[in-house]
């Protein structure tokens, strides 16, 4: 009987077989250009630290020195190379979006699939999300600095609240859209494991969703570090963030510009980027 119901859902989707969203979406120039930048970003923040000879922590005697031959960008205001600061503040950045995307990714996942399939908990969960959508993300931020300290972990905490009821709703939203299928009422009606039918039908659909989120989300995400940190409130220092030198850097804006304009530059770039892949695999979507 259950390979009845998966014939019968074969025939009901077509045949037809799911463009993988990544790919199709890099088709696009909009998609190339994200990619890109986003790539070359991570590249700089990867590479950039291991092939300067400068140290990001090590200072100098030179304090607010201009570009030279060893230092590119000059020095901040205790010697510190500036470039090897900002290089190694793209990794916070990335590490940030790694850390905590995902996990929003699936806490929100799993908490929108389980309230789609529970009335009662998914009332509790739309409560929740309706709660954390009360807080502007640096607001969240903020307070959740102040119940802690401020740091690494409290922007993670903070980034993965912030991205919860999107990956959440937009979970339980395709999910009760593939549950009233033709092929998933008929391999219901058919007597198709529950299991089975979500795994096959319904989950691929779910995560199609979510990964059209990833790139919105950590675009968020680097905001938010970088929002936070520019108020004091993110990473703290001598740990090199690139909000934390944006900061720093806008006391000694017409002293050193490059201080602070050099952060402003990455971290535009990686948010850019991003941004871009997110527009394009929204369009890929709606096709």
């Amino acid at each position: 009987m259950s390979t009845t119901a998966t014939s019968t859902a074969t025939s009901t989707t077509g045949g037809r077989r799911r463009r993988p969203a990544l790919p199709a979406a890099l088709r696009g120039r909009r998609g190339r250009t994200g990619a890109v930048l986003v790539a070359l970003v991570v590249l700089l923040g990867l590479l950039g630290p291991l092939l300067l000879p400068a140290d990001a922590y090590q200072q100098g005697r030179e304090a607010l020195a201009g570009p030279s031959w060893s230092h590119p960008l000059g020095t901040d205001e205790v010697g510190r190379d500036l470039l090897a600061r900002a290089l190694y503040g793209v990794r916070i950045e990335l590490l940030v979006c790694l850390l905590a995307v995902p996990a929003a990714a699936v806490l929100g996942t799993l908490l929108g699939l389980l309230g789609g399939l529970n009335r009662l908990l998914g009332e509790a969960v739309q409560r929740l999300f309706d709660l954390l959508l009360g807080f502007h993300g640096l607001l969240l931020g903020l307070a959740i600095a102040l119940i802690v300290r401020p740091g690494l972990g409290s922007v993670v905490v903070t980034v993965v609240l912030s991205a919860l009821p999107a990956f959440g709703r937009q979970a339980r939203a395709a999910l009760l859209a593939q549950l009233a299928r033709d092929h998933v009422v008929a391999a219901k009606v058919l007597g198709v494991p529950r299991a089975r039918t979500l795994r096959r039908y319904v989950l691929p659909n779910v995560t199609d969703a979510a990964t059209a989120l990833l790139a919105v989300a950590m675009a968020h995400a680097a905001k938010i570090e970088g929002g936070l940190s520019v108020l004091g409130f993110g990473i703290q220092p001598p740990t090199p963030s690139l909000g934390t030198m944006i900061n720093t850097g806008s006391k000694y804006l017409f002293l050193h510009p490059g201080y602070a304009l050099a952060p402003v530059l990455l971290l535009g770039l990686l948010v850019f980027g991003l941004t871009l892949l997110a527009d394009s695999f929204n369009r890929e979507k709606l096709r």
